[in-house]
């Protein structure tokens, strides 16, 4: 299954999540994930984490979970790049492979990156999370994961619900529990792909207000307000067009600039259409289609 922006966004969670996720990485004060265009690699550079304080190296984090030879020199290449822009700044890199039989191990940079305090790193997701469950089986992050680890449907119906509650309950911040819930559910949606986002939540038991998935109880508020008067219409479109935009980006990452216009200017109805339908996009791609459509 697609995980790159979901691995983004725990990354982005908060400075435990980012440790444990990559193997040690930690991060003095506030911090933030940008995608930065690499123009002279023709592609977008998704995981650069820019902490806030000016002494804390910048990191360049890339997320592998397909095959690719050329991994090791593009992360290099990609270093640089982010070097030039950000000079006087110490940068260095972590290559996260989903599982250690897709890392290629392309030489010299394999020997380099497992010397102590080498500026490009290597980790692998999967023996990370099979020692957190080793260390604490309890741990919300592994709740998190549950649909990511797990395809069987039958489980994840058995199981689900109990992963959910350990996310709700975690002694967290609650925009952290946010992030962790949004993921949960984004993986979630792709295991039962023939699922709408309410049915997913009816199976789940979630009838009442639900504070982990404000947002989409906010979405599909917007779709079933009644007897609003002419007046007040315009203002509530513009209302709905900003969450809807807001909401796109969280899942998807920034929009280029043609889609949010496309968005902006949707008509009260079809807002109310995409209210439903986004949580069941899975790309700006799938998005930009379900634009394109009468």
């Amino acid at each position: 299954m697609k995980t790159d922006r979901e691995i983004y966004t725990l990354l982005g969670a908060d400075a435990e999540t980012l440790a444990i996720l990559t193997d040690g990485i930690r991060v003095r004060g506030p911090y933030r994930f940008e995608a930065l265009e690499v123009k002279a690699l023709d592609r977008r550079t998704d995981g650069v984490l820019l902490p806030e304080a000016p002494d804390e190296p910048i990191w360049v984090i890339e997320f592998q979970a397909r095959d690719d030879p050329k991994i090791y020199h593009r992360s290099v290449v990609e270093l640089g790049l982010v070097g030039e822009r950000n000079l006087g700044r110490v940068v260095r890199g972590l290559i996260l492979f989903a599982t250690p039989a897709l890392d290629p191990r392309t030489e010299p940079w394999y020997a380099a990156a497992r010397q102590p305090d080498a500026p490009l790193r290597v980790a692998y997701l999967q023996p990370i999370l099979e020692a957190l469950e080793r260390r604490e089986p309890g741990h919300p992050l592994l709740a998190v994961f549950l649909p990511y680890r797990i395809a069987d449907p039958e489980r994840l119906r058995q199981e689900g619900p109990q992963a959910l509650g350990r996310i709700a309950a975690a002694a967290l911040p609650q925009a952290v529990r946010e992030r962790l819930t949004d993921v949960f559910f984004s993986w979630l949606t792709v295991r039962f792909s023939h699922l709408s986002y309410p049915e997913i939540l009816t199976m789940f038991g979630i009838q009442t207000p639900f504070e982990e998935t404000r947002t989409y109880k906010e979405l599909v508020a917007i779709g079933h307000e009644k007897g609003l008067d002419e007046g007040r219409e315009e203002g509530r479109r513009e209302e709905a067009a900003n969450l809807l935009l807001r909401q796109a980006t969280r899942r998807f990452g920034p929009l280029p600039p043609e889609l949010e216009v496309r968005l902006d200017a949707l008509p009260r109805a079809r807002l109310e259409a995409l209210a439903e339908a986004i949580f069941d996009l899975a790309s700006q791609s799938d998005l930009r289609d379900w634009l394109g459509r009468p």
